[in-house]
């Protein structure tokens, strides 16, 4: 039996400036088995717009949870709620 991953709400809990050219951010992955925080980073320009970091930040978290070990080996399933994808603009996953 898979386990689902779903998130509900993805919460951008802070933006910290590392590099001249990147920024990154604390991503909290609300979910129905508790909470995730990754630490996420943007390739784009620090001076982009907000919306093009956040959508971003959430590819990165996805990659991220993607190659844990649960996910890797098939034992769980990421999944997202649309509602997430759409407010981000990801199409991806």
């Amino acid at each position: 039996m898979i386990n689902d991953l779903r998130t509900l709400a993805l919460h951008i809990s802070g933006v910290d400036f590392r590099q001249v050219n990147s920024q990154t951010a604390l991503c909290l992955l609300s979910t129905d088995m508790g909470a995730v925080t990754l630490h996420c980073r943007s390739d784009f320009p620090a001076d982009a717009c907000g919306k093009r970091h956040q959508k971003s930040w959430l590819n990165d978290a996805l990659r991220q949870q993607r190659k844990m070990p649960e996910f890797c080996s098939g034992q769980s399933e990421l999944c997202v709620f649309p509602e997430v994808l759409i407010r981000f603009g990801v199409t991806v996953m």
